[in-house]
């Protein structure tokens, strides 16, 4: 059930090489298997952490595993955990809904959690081709199974949860919830997608023009299997190759009819089971993704003009610290990330969404966005409606009127040297939430991160940041208080240092519990949508009964807000309640949060 491919990967010599795949059999096999995450499209259908006692011990495996775990139960996020074996090894299973999630994204979250969690194994999160983990029931190598935790009633109402599946933003909330340092540009550079996938009366191809196949790739067309052959592999290594000279499905086809490079297709469709297509679009995904030069990354015109506007930002960091210009300052940062992810500068997203990005207040992000409009930072591009979120466009320099005459001088302002962050994963942590809440504030943020950079003087550091050598004298005064001028920490271990501040100020978690708010703040606006919806909906009409046992459902799921909720609750005058209503969508969801 839980598979997203008809195959399976099977390991019958216990060498744990998993290099055979078969076909879902009636009858398990009693040798060690394993499902793949992904669909044959590679985006990821299942997320498997798996958490190897090897390195470790068991000890810290069990202790990875439940702190993940613990997470997602905050999040509210089904999951099944489960004991891999006789090892004392760890699996977390969550099933995402919906069309999945971006093998790229994944990526990203596997070596974000490999920094938190030292025992993860993140192979199958890495491997989008071909990453598979055991499944629960599934025999371990050493002996024995993997056995979920649970048993009984408490484990068919889990796996019935999870099979509902998760909305792929799980992704992005545990990215959030994981201060991270970003993999090297090299590696970013491997895993750009540079080429699209096209389709036409030929069927569908790679956008480049089309050339011969290497002779090596000629060679294994013309010649049989030798025995023992993987004839899986060769066929994708010959699609792979085929694709990226730009050949189509309909060259493939052919190629299948005659080539007897390609006997294994020709006996599956003997047999009923025509495979051509669906090997074709795997190894189309595949190249579409490949780097001739894994290097470099072909550098494009929003490169440029996101490096303008990153630079733009350096050059005015002294306007900065106007009131409320920490938010500015943090709110452009973060759509530039994202702008830089979705390779354009207009951006449909909403106040909620980019609030988690920069760690910010919705309603101060609203504000703010409606203030950088004034100056001409961005532009309202489309407002939202109803559920589709508001479309903004980043604005370059020349736009605002801000003069960069050259790069040479300017650049992103960074931290001493080799203490390995970025600007945004420094000034969003929990460290730097509002002092009326405990933290020591966004401004203080931005003196940390000037004076981090070797500008130490008052006079030095008011000049950069803009505000008065006063506040910076209080500045300088909190953060020596908190151990954070004299710690030479770097990277991981400064986010640690950051970590314990922020545990002492009492203030660790404030982001997250933030984006729970603003969690079910969604969930209350999506219900009264739906609520809005049915009210205008013609015809006989029934109710809702809502739901609040103790097996309510939570968050995030698939299921429509009034199905989990009911009717939207309304006062004696008719007027939609919406303090009730929230009060009912955080009771169901906490319940939910705490049955799991």
């Amino acid at each position: 059930m839980w598979s997203p491919r008809r195959r399976v990967r099977v390991d019958p010599d216990k060498t744990h090489s998993y290099s055979a795949t078969v076909s879902i059999p009636a009858q398990l096999p009693e040798f060690p298997w394993a499902v793949y995450l992904t669909g044959s499209d590679q985006r990821f259908r299942l997320l498997g952490f798996d958490f190897d006692s090897g390195r470790h011990g068991r000890g810290i495996a069990r202790e990875d595993s439940d702190r993940l775990a613990s997470q997602l139960t905050e999040l509210g996020v089904a999951h099944l955990r489960a004991h891999s074996g006789p090892t004392g090894g760890q699996h977390v299973w969550v099933r995402l809904a919906d069309t999945g999630a971006d093998p790229d994204m994944v990526r990203q979250l596997a070596h974000a959690l490999r920094q938190h969690y030292p025992s993860l194994d993140t192979s199958a999160l890495t491997n989008p081709a071909t990453g598979a983990m055991r499944p629960p029931g599934a025999p371990h190598r050493a002996g024995g199974r993997s056995a979920p935790h649970l048993q009984g009633r408490a484990l068919v109402a889990a796996l019935d949860e999870v099979g509902r599946g998760t909305t792929p933003e799980v992704v992005t909330w545990l990215l959030a919830r994981h201060p991270h340092l970003e993999p090297g540009p090299s590696s970013a550079a491997r895993r750009s997608p540079t080429l699209r996938i096209v389709e036409d009366c030929a069927g569908p191809r790679l956008d480049r023009p089309r050339r011969p196949i290497p002779h090596r790739t000629a060679a294994l067309l013309g010649a049989a299997p030798a025995p023992g052959t993987d004839r899986s592999a060769l066929t994708h290594a010959i699609f792979l190759s085929m694709a990226r000279a730009g050949h189509t499905l309909d060259d493939a086809r052919a190629a299948v009819a005659a080539a007897p490079g390609l006997v294994r297709l020709r006996e599956d469709a003997a047999r009923g089971r025509g495979d051509t297509e669906r090997q074709w679009s795997r190894a189309l995904a595949r190249a579409a993704a490949f780097t001739a030069d894994p290097g470099q990354a072909p550098r494009e015109p929003i490169d440029d003009e996101l490096d303008g506007i990153e630079h733009a930002l350096v050059a005015t960091a002294a306007r900065w610290g106007r009131r409320g210009g920490a938010s500015d300052e943090r709110i452009l940062h973060a759509l530039t990330v994202l702008a830089r992810t979705a390779r354009t500068r207009v951006l449909d997203i909403d106040c909620r969404r980019l609030a988690q990005a920069c760690a910010l207040d919705a309603s101060t992000v609203s504000r703010r966005l409606r203030v950088l409009a004034a100056e001409g930072w961005v532009t309202l591009t489309t407002p939202s409606a109803g559920t589709r979120a508001a479309r903004w466009t980043l604005n370059l320099p020349s736009d605002v009127g801000v003069e960069i005459t050259s790069h040479a001088t300017q650049g992103e302002p960074a931290p001493a040297p080799g203490s390995g962050l970025s600007l945004l994963p420094h000034h969003t942590h929990d460290l730097w939430s509002p002092s009326r809440c405990g933290g020591l504030g966004g401004a203080t943020a931005r003196v940390h991160w000037f004076y981090r950079s070797g500008v130490e003087s008052l006079n030095g550091l008011s000049e950069k940041t803009g505000y008065g050598t006063d506040f910076i004298q209080r500045a300088l005064t909190r953060l020596h208080s908190a151990g954070l001028l004299t710690e030479n920490a770097t990277g991981e271990e400064l986010l640690r240092v950051f970590e314990m501040a922020a545990q002492t100020l009492g203030v660790a978690g404030f982001n997250a519990r933030r984006a729970s708010r603003h969690l079910v703040d969604r969930e209350l606006f999506t219900w009264w949508n739906e609520e809005q919806e049915w009210r205008t909906t013609r015809g006989k009409k029934r109710g809702t009964r809502r739901n609040t046992s103790t097996g309510a459902l939570a968050l995030p799921i698939s299921a429509p807000a009034r199905v989990r909720y009911g009717r939207f609750p309304a006062r004696s005058n008719g007027r939609a309640d919406y303090s009730r209503a929230r009060a009912i969508v955080a009771q169901i969801n906490s319940t939910g949060r705490s049955a799991a």
